[in-house]
């Protein structure tokens, strides 16, 4: 018996070795099926009457000698000169204008626009003097009272003149006016610059000279400044300077007597968000730790898109040129993914869309590193159209 049960175990073992590899079939982790290439999907064949429709316009690929450029960071800054500090003309009390406050850091303001309010301090500025002033000035006011009474006693009993009455509240009229004055500065010392404190005060008026915005303000309401203490800050905005620092290295290609395009670092790449600036002279400044020297260009900033002290991208020119493909910008096509492309007109009314790599764009004409051959037909006027009909969504 136990011959047998060996026997019996034995047997599927011999079974599963005998099975041959090859009789288990591997499936590919991934099957690809029907390869195309990318041309066989981007032809588009139109009729006559179609290509009217859409308002297809061609026009050869031309190659032309432009000038290499160069990106760098470039600062916003102020014109000198233009950027200037606002000081305490006398010693007095800063004052805002608007609910008492002062403008903050960062405020746009315009030229003649009023900044701040300073309220002319008397000399002696402590406390007890001016308090003694209330006291002299009550006395005066006791006797101007007294006075305009006697003579308008004197005028009821036919023994004065009406000009000697009108001279008494004359008189009583500025001693009053005067005490006021004192009384409210007693109060400002005291801390309370309320309007109708203030009103009562001789204050002078500080207004822009530019129209800009606030870079920085130093005082607070109802601070005591000196005369020539700093106030505030205030910067033009229009027009402003780049300064684009250069490396050594590039001293001798970059070209600066040539314009540059600047460009906020916040914005989508594309010719509506790029600016032309001016080449200009501007101070020899250098930075040794770096080795790099600075070169300066102008903006209009007219839509006030740019303060000072923004980074900004400089696509900047040098001296070098080489020849390159060049086409109107509305040529090119985006897809989705952000690639650029165009369509080629290899024959009559046959449309193939070709990938392209965009170096630049320069007043409507696109700079580009990789493209059809020159001379190759492309779509210049209804690409979009185009674009629309091959995913079918053109009407």
């Amino acid at each position: 018996m136990k011959n047998i049960h060996l026997v019996l175990v034995l047997l599927p073992l011999v079974w599963v070795s005998c099975k041959s590899p090859g009789d288990s079939k591997k499936v590919p982790a991934v099957t690809i099926e029907n390869p195309v290439k990318e041309s066989e999907l981007t032809t588009v064949k139109l009729t006559e009457k179609s290509a009217e429709r859409l308002g297809i316009k061609t026009a050869p690929m031309q190659s032309s000698s432009v000038s290499h450029t160069r990106v760098y960071s470039g600062e916003v800054m102020a014109i000198p000169g233009q950027s200037m500090t606002l000081s305490a003309p006398v010693s007095g009390t800063v004052l805002g204008v608007q609910g008492g406050l002062l403008p903050m850091a960062g405020t746009p303001i315009k030229k003649k626009q009023v900044l701040y309010r300073l309220l002319i301090l008397p000399s002696e500025k402590d406390l007890i003097s001016a308090q003694e002033d209330v006291k002299l000035r009550k006395v005066q006011y006791d006797v101007a009272v007294e006075k305009l009474k006697r003579a308008e006693q004197l005028l009821q009993d036919k023994a004065g003149s009406l000009r000697a009455k009108q001279d008494a509240e004359s008189e009583l009229a500025n001693v009053t006016a005067g005490l006021r004055v004192a009384e409210a500065r007693v109060e400002l010392m005291k801390g309370n610059s309320s309007e109708a404190v203030t009103e009562k005060l001789s204050t002078l008026n500080i207004e822009s000279s530019v129209n800009g915005f606030i870079q920085r303000v130093y005082a607070s309401p109802s601070q005591v400044v000196s005369a020539n203490a700093p106030i505030m800050d205030v910067a033009a905005i229009s027009p402003l300077w780049v300064r684009v620092p250069v490396y050594a290295g590039d001293l001798g290609i970059v070209d600066g007597k040539a314009s540059a395009t600047v460009r906020p670092l916040s914005s989508y790449s594309g010719a509506a968000n790029e600016i032309v600036a001016r080449a200009v002279s501007g101070p020899q400044t250098a930075d040794p730790l770096n080795t790099s020297a600075d070169f300066f260009y102008e903006i209009s900033n007219n839509d006030m898109k740019f303060r000072p002290g923004e980074r900004v991208s400089v696509n900047v020119s040098l001296r070098q040129e080489q020849t390159s493909l060049v086409i109107p910008f509305s040529a090119i096509v985006y897809d989705i993914q952000g690639g650029t492309w165009v369509y080629e007109n290899p024959s009559p009314l046959v449309f193939i869309r070709r990938r392209v790599e965009v170096t630049r764009v320069e007043n409507g004409i696109a700079i580009l590193r990789r493209g059809p051959a020159a001379g190759t037909s492309i779509v210049v006027e209804g690409v979009a159209e185009l674009f629309g009909t091959e995913f079918g969504t053109s009407k």
